[in-house]
């Protein structure tokens, strides 16, 4: 129990909250936990949301498929990441997408009905929802902007330069196949745009990293 406990203080909706607060939401009957296999479908697009949905353990991905069949994975949640919160509430409170496990996963619901009294009881529980729903408004709007780009290159520099605004000069690198799926593309377009900025020295590939050479440069693609 107290592992849900640690995950729990560490998710978005319970932040602020201590053991004693969090136990006292763990005692309400509209709650639920429900375990599902590796592959297994967690909830299927536009399926009524009824509840909040929590990652308590293992990991789960949202599935966009396209009309051509393609299916592109949106989004990786981890332990304590909530699905799809901004489309809980409203006239249309339908799953964008498909829902599944990554891997052997716990989720926990909780009733719509149970967070709208839990956020009327308790403003730190409501201050983070609406926290969460900015915050989702924030990387959507940042998605939108990327995917307004017509060519993979141009989508590459956006990227590059959203993830180095702090001035730094690095990216980790991720997963090719996690960079496809974001921009919609093949695996072997990714790799031949990153060759083409590392032959024209505007980024450099080293081990785990790409670092930006020449951030102008970058700037200039979007232009």
């Amino acid at each position: 129990m107290e592992k849900i406990y640690d995950i729990l203080t560490a998710c978005p909706l319970f932040r602020g909250m201590d053991y004693g607060m969090i136990e006292q939401v763990l005692k309400h009957d509209d709650i639920s936990v429900s375990e599902f296999g590796a592959g297994d479908v967690i909830a299927k697009k536009d399926m009524a949301y009824s509840g909040l949905m929590v990652v308590l353990s293992g990991a789960a991905e949202g599935i966009f498929t396209y009309p051509s069949g393609q299916r592109s994975a949106i989004e990786t949640l981890s332990p304590g990441e909530l699905i799809a919160p901004a489309f809980l509430f409203g006239g249309y409170n339908r799953l964008p997408v498909d829902v599944v496990a990554c891997e052997p996963t716990r989720i926990m619901t909780l009733h719509r009905g149970l967070l709208f009294e839990l956020m009327q009881e308790n403003t730190l529980i409501l201050s983070n929802f609406i926290d969460i729903i900015s915050n989702r408004a924030g990387v959507w709007q940042k998605r939108i902007y990327a995917l307004s780009y017509k060519t993979l290159r141009e989508k590459m520099a956006s990227y590059l330069l959203d993830h180095t605004q702090d001035g730094s000069t690095q990216v980790p690198v991720p997963d090719i196949t996690e960079i496809a799926d974001y921009f919609s593309a093949t695996r072997s377009s990714v790799a031949t745009v990153m060759e083409g900025l590392q032959k024209r020295h505007i980024i450099e590939v080293d081990g785990d990293t790409i670092r930006i050479v020449n951030r102008h440069a970058l700037e200039d693609i979007l232009k």
